[in-house]
């Protein structure tokens, strides 16, 4: 039997390995992986979304030597089953070649290490003129032409990868730069959710700043964790292999008691059910977001609930994790495990919003409509006992209030859960604050009110008293302060 080496046909397997599935985003973020895998803490991002486009991706970390840097620009670098240390976001050795050329047909690499400036560049359409795997190499004096050369100047170590040539760009859209500057926004809220641990202060752990064209990314927390209404739960340890895998559920706060900024920390009220289930972080860089890996269905009342999940790198195999780090599979080892962390978790969030619901029945207002528990199954009812009710029974006979009871049982019967519970879900804020009436029709109810006690002898003084009382004027104090200025001397 004899043996051949034979050597894959460079542009072919190049051209192939572009088309793996990365988005603008994730391969932004695959390239900010090795920047913080080198220790960098400063990390800008220059682009220029006129033609000809490019972005460059600068960081302060240890930098490489030539040597290193030739192995980093080589596929396939490092195996996927090497131990890497502990904070090393890196993984089959092919991020930086693959993630960079899905997105452009020219990358160049500039790297700083012990003072001197090291300078490589895979270019696509030169290794379609070679056919060989041809990695240009520039000397000494070549590299401080190039651009980012004055970052690396400045600065004692750190690296410099370069885009350009965005040929899928100029395919996929009639105007690149709109195009182009879409991708720029959606890498930039990507970045802000993606390394948010890292942008943000936790622990002791150095802060690290990413900037947009000198812009500052704000981490972007999903847990909400420094709200005062955010409902940390325990942490729990799994382990597997000896490893620890760290598990800490939150229940996040009611939309009503978000305000704006809050809402757009978690990406909108839109985003609050498609977002509930787990977050999987690698080394603290968000993996995988958004799913109950089927445990559970997404449903309204579990919608609070987010499970912040850490795994260490040297358990990437069990999790199945994939080149680009954004899908992974739940090891069958820990699924009972987490299934019972859900469930109490998914509980916690069911009685945030029950308890919502036994406010109608404990607190000590007024209510137009009453909730009724027959056997486990709500109804809701209008509550006969509210005063312009009897004002009403009271100007009637007999057969008019026979007919209002039966009005009244009909709007009870008919009353739109379903609607109320899709449109609740869809602007779930806006339906909290929202006022259906504006100041006169209010006030005028207040007035018919007043009449009819007036006429009928009742006790004025004890109904201005009681007003707040009545949730329908709740949300109209100002037609409160009105109607007592106006009817206190009577």
């Amino acid at each position: 039997m004899k043996e051949k080496i034979v050597v894959p046909y460079a542009p072919v397997l190049v051209e192939s390995t572009r088309s793996i599935g990365y988005s603008f985003e994730t391969a932004v973020a695959d390239i900010i992986d090795n920047s913080i895998s080198a220790a960098a803490t400063d990390i800008r991002i220059s682009f220029m979304s006129k033609e000809p486009q490019w972005l460059r991706i600068e960081d302060n970390g240890h930098g490489m030597t030539e040597a290193e840097l030739e192995t980093a620009m080589r596929y396939g670098s490092h195996s996927p089953g090497d131990t890497r240390s502990k904070d090393d976001l890196g993984r089959f050795g092919l991020g930086l070649k693959t993630a960079s050329l899905s997105q452009c047909r020219k990358l160049s690499v500039m790297s700083k290490r012990n003072g001197r400036v090291a300078a490589a560049c895979w270019d696509m359409d030169y290794i379609i003129q070679t056919g060989e795997w041809s990695l240009q190499l520039w000397s000494g004096d070549e590299v401080k032409d190039l651009p980012g050369y004055p970052f690396l100047e400045a600065h004692e170590s750190g690296t410099v990868v370069l885009w350009q040539n965005f040929d899928r760009l100029q395919q996929e859209s009639k105007d690149a730069q709109i195009t182009f500057d879409e991708k720029i926004d959606l890498a930039r809220k990507h970045i802000a959710l993606v390394f948010h641990r890292f942008l943000n202060a936790e622990g002791s752990r150095p802060h690290i700043s990413i900037t947009f064209n000198g812009d500052p990314v704000e981490g972007l927390d999903p847990f909400l964790a420094r709200h005062p209404s955010t409902q940390p739960m325990t942490e729990q340890p799994l382990w597997i292999n000896g490893e620890a895998i760290s598990v800490k559920p939150y229940i996040l706060p009611f939309a009503s008691k978000l305000n704006s900024k809050d809402i757009q920390r978690i990406g909108g009220i839109d985003d609050l059910r498609q977002h509930q289930g787990f977050y999987i972080y690698r080394n603290r860089r968000l993996i995988v977001w958004g799913t109950w890996f089927r445990l559970i269905r997404q449903n309204e009342l579990g919608k609070l609930a987010r499970i912040r999940v850490d795994i260490p790198n040297s358990l990437d195999f069990i999790w199945e994790l994939d080149i680009k780090k954004s899908k992974a599979s739940l090891p069958s080892l820990i699924k009972k495990n987490l299934a019972d962390i859900v469930l109490n978790a998914v509980g916690r969030s069911e009685r945030v919003y029950h308890y919502r619901g036994r406010n109608i029945q404990t607190d000590a207002l007024t209510h137009i409509w009453e909730p009724v528990d027959k056997r486990g199954a709500f109804h809701y009812r209008i509550n006969r006992k509210i005063p312009i009710y009897k004002m009403l029974t009271d100007c009637m006979d007999r057969k008019g209030v026979s007919l209002l009871e039966s009005f009244v049982k009909m709007l009870e019967n008919s009353f739109p859960y379903a609607d109320v519970y899709y449109h609740l879900a869809q602007n779930e804020a806006d339906i909290c604050r929202s006022k259906s009436m504006d100041f006169s029709e209010v006030y005028k109810v207040a007035e018919q009110m007043i009449q009819q006690i007036r006429s009928g002898g009742g006790d004025l003084s004890q109904f201005l008293k009681t007003l707040e009382q009545i949730d329908f004027f709740v949300n109209y104090p100002e037609v409160i302060t009105k109607i007592r200025e106006e009817y206190a001397d009577d």
